[in-house]
């Protein structure tokens, strides 16, 4: 998902790596600077805690006594005593704390160590009526490594004490992210029976890095059309999926339409899809005059060709001009906005849809994902482009399995080719025709350089891909007011480190493999620069035909 915060979801992960603090222990002590500054007379509206160690007893007493109308924002939540029937006595303390206000817990069927894990089940129950003022949960569904090498059946949830079966809370916000099992609507009939969903506010449904799996499918979809409404969220956040890999979902557009009709006037919406023309018309007509932010990130059917049963002959849905215009007249209030834009070897098509940017009078802050792939090398029977005499010519000893052009992958390395002067340049045709509102910010990600929409194991090679991780660089630009009260902007790279530390890595690989029909394509755009060290400070952006 865009902006996504970084999860480790299959990582190692131990619920029970540590016992419970304990009261006036050595480590409760050591946090007694904080405790005192809370003793302070100063009001205290929100304490956010981000610590892996528990809460400390101290810290949460001297909330209850001096603080006890401060919001606890707990970003670390977890029980470590499930296992032991009925939780320690602090864990169950601080559970039910009228403090407790936000929590963000990790949790997953079995741990790494094979131990079963309930803090679902448990945080269920909390949410109900044990936490009195618990507003907003955040669930991140882990997928551990090594919990499946166990086959033992799951244990029995036993429940907290004090809890009443039947009781519903009244959830502001719920988010369930990473392996949320949510391709069947289970999940979500467990949810509905201890926090009523016409109390939420904030929803944010699947999400793993675009992984398919951890998406919303479409019986889900089909179940919440029909049997819930949303009357009060304003933001959602959501990740959808055609599921081809055990049924084929030939009303996938009706059910995704009629899902957006759940919900009533949304304020943000947050969508990674395969999208439909149909699909968007109905959430811009449904919901476009009162979004303020609005992210759209038309999901690649997945190239790995798993689902064996069905002709993945898939094309991602097209961003074009008339959709970011469609976007501009329908949501006249929308501030932010990140979306797919095609990119065209800076052509003058592709300048016009950029200034169609500038038409957005309420827009402020921008992210194009700036999409370099080419599908339909593989999934249109019909494209034939236009190319000459040798860039007709196909890359038989790279690509044997692909049969692609010269003139393809010289079209993905000018496309792929993001430098500071093309960011610049986009940045400037968006202010330069900006109505209403002035831009304060544009986000650049290149992303899909070497998908064809084939199976990764015959793609592209490591030289066509290391190539491209280097080229196709991101970039933020932000307007600054100068010193002399003249706007200008500046410009950065981002993640520039990490680039530099692959480049490393790769430069040494492509010295020692050497593979002649991709760098001669290479050459024939950007021939050797008089004093260039190597092929890395010979390319540059095509300029922008504005």
């Amino acid at each position: 998902m865009v902006g996504e915060e970084h999860v480790n979801y299959r990582g190692l992960y131990r619920v029970y790596d540590e016992g419970v603090i304990e009261k006036s222990s050595e480590e409760d002590v050591a946090w007694a600077p904080v405790v005192n500054l809370l003793q302070a007379n100063i009001h205290l509206k929100d304490l956010v805690y981000d610590c892996q160690s528990q809460f400390p007893p101290s810290l949460l007493r001297a909330l209850h006594e001096q603080h006890p109308q401060c919001r606890l924002h707990h970003l670390t939540f977890r029980f470590r005593t499930l296992l032991w029937g009925v939780p320690f006595p602090y864990e169950m303390e601080l559970a039910t704390s009228p403090s407790l206000y936000r929590v963000t817990i990790p949790c997953a069927l079995r741990d790494s160590d094979y131990d079963d894990d309930f803090n679902l089940e448990a945080m269920m129950e909390l949410t109900a009526g044990l936490a009195p003022n618990l507003k907003e949960v955040i669930i991140l569904n882990l997928k551990p490594q090594d919990c499946s090498r166990s086959s033992r059946p799951r244990g029995s949830w036993q429940g907290l004490p004090g809890f009443t079966a039947g009781k519903v809370g009244s959830l502001t916000s719920l988010s369930l992210k990473g392996d949320s099992r949510l391709s069947s609507p289970t999940m979500l009939q467990n949810w509905a029976r201890y926090t009523d969903f016409s109390c939420l506010k904030h929803l944010t449904l699947g999400g793993w890095c675009g992984a398919d799996e951890y998406a919303l499918g479409g019986e889900t979809v089909e179940w919440v059309a029909q049997n819930h409404s949303f009357p009060r969220v304003k933001t959602l956040r959501i990740y959808l999926t055609r599921d081809y890999l055990h049924h084929a979902r030939p009303h996938y557009s009706e059910h995704a339409v009629s899902f957006f009709q759940a919900f009533e006037s949304l304020e943000e919406l947050s969508v990674d899809w395969p999208i439909d023309s149909r699909i968007l018309d109905s959430v811009l007509s449904y919901h476009g005059q009162t979004l303020k932010k609005l992210s759209l990130h038309s999901l690649h059917p997945l190239e790995e060709n798993r689902r064996v049963d069905r002709d993945r002959r898939d094309i991602p849905f097209e961003f074009t001009k008339d959709c970011i215009i469609q976007i501009g007249a329908q949501c006249p209030v929308l501030e932010e906005l990140a979306i797919p834009v095609k990119r065209n070897q800076s052509s003058a098509s592709e300048a016009e849809m950029y200034r169609c940017f500038g038409r957005m009078k309420s827009l402020r802050f921008l992210f194009l994902i700036l999409d370099c792939s080419n599908f339909r090398v593989t999934r249109d029977s019909t494209y034939n482009p236009e190319f000459d005499e040798e860039d007709q010519k196909p890359l038989a000893d790279t690509v044997p399995f692909l049969c692609l052009k010269r003139g393809e992958l010289k079209a993905t390395f000018i496309n792929c080719a993001v430098d500071e002067a093309l960011a610049r340049s986009i940045w400037k045709t968006i202010s330069q025709n900006k109505t209403g509102r002035r831009l304060e910010r544009l986000k650049l990600w290149p992303t899909g350089g070497g998908k064809y929409g084939c199976k990764t194991r015959n793609g592209v090679t490591w030289t066509i891909l290391y190539m491209v991780q280097n080229m196709a660089r991101s970039w933020i630009l932000e307007r600054v007011l100068r010193d002399d009260e003249e706007e200008g902007f500046t410009v950065r790279e981002l993640e520039k480190h990490r680039r530099m530390a692959s480049d490393k890595d790769n430069v040494r690989f492509l010295s020692d493999f050497h593979d002649s029909e991709v760098w001669e394509v290479f050459r024939s755009i950007w021939p050797p620069k008089e004093g260039s060290k190597d092929w890395r400070d010979d390319w540059s952006s095509f300029p922008l035909q504005i």
